[in-house]
């Protein structure tokens, strides 16, 4: 059986290859849509990646220099002078300490020396009270008190050691309140006396948590 070769018309052969070559170009502008875009190929919105932060490293923070302030026995010795009307009572303070390590609980030992100035020898002057108070900003108390009749009459001077109690823990200073009665006599050999009180402050720091000396 001869079979007769199936004849297209030429009309129709052309439809057949536009619709071809239709087909292939569609495809090809399908392919470069989806790789020329940024969204994912399986769908789905994108999570951005959570940018690194550089957490600061940690430092020793410095703790604050406690500082103490200077106070009058550091050198050892200090002189204080009181006017007392026509009179004056020069009151001398020292110590064999070291007053700059002085803190809330060490033994202080300080030594007083007082003696009246201005005065003429004639008029007799005594002391009948040495009295110390100390106060560290939470208590407040007599340390020392020396009752008599002691004479001051120039030249002679009143010398007395006062020996201060431990303070309260963490007292950043100590303040000293010293008081003479005196008796004056009003005038020479009369045997008649008036009473003048001299009063003086001596401040000590104290060392507390490691302060710099």
């Amino acid at each position: 059986m001869t079979r007769t070769p199936l004849r297209i018309p030429r009309s129709a052969a052309a439809g057949i290859v536009a619709v071809l070559l239709g087909g292939s170009l569609t495809g090809c502008s399908s392919l470069t849509e989806l790789t020329s875009s940024s969204k994912p190929l399986l769908g789905g919105a994108s999570t951005p990646s959570p940018a690194v932060s550089a957490s600061p490293s940690p430092s020793a923070s410095a703790s604050p220099a406690v500082t103490r302030a200077s106070g009058p026995l550091d050198t050892g010795t200090v002189t204080h002078r009181i006017d007392q009307g026509n009179f004056s009572v020069q009151l001398t303070y020292w110590t064999s300490d070291n007053a700059k390590l002085y803190t809330a609980s060490s033994v202080k030992t300080i030594n007083v020396a007082a003696h009246v100035e201005d005065a003429d020898s004639t008029h007799r002057v005594t002391v009948t009270t040495f009295q110390v108070t100390q106060d560290d900003g939470t208590k407040r108390g007599v340390v020392s008190t020396d009752s008599g009749k002691f004479d001051v009459t120039p030249p002679y001077p009143y010398n007395t050691v006062v020996t201060l109690p431990a303070a309260t823990a963490g007292a950043p200073k100590l303040t000293l309140t010293i008081r003479l009665d005196l008796l004056v006599e009003t005038a020479p050999k009369s045997n008649s006396y008036y009473r003048s009180t001299a009063l003086d402050t001596l401040t000590l720091p104290l060392l507390t948590n490691g302060a710099a000396r």
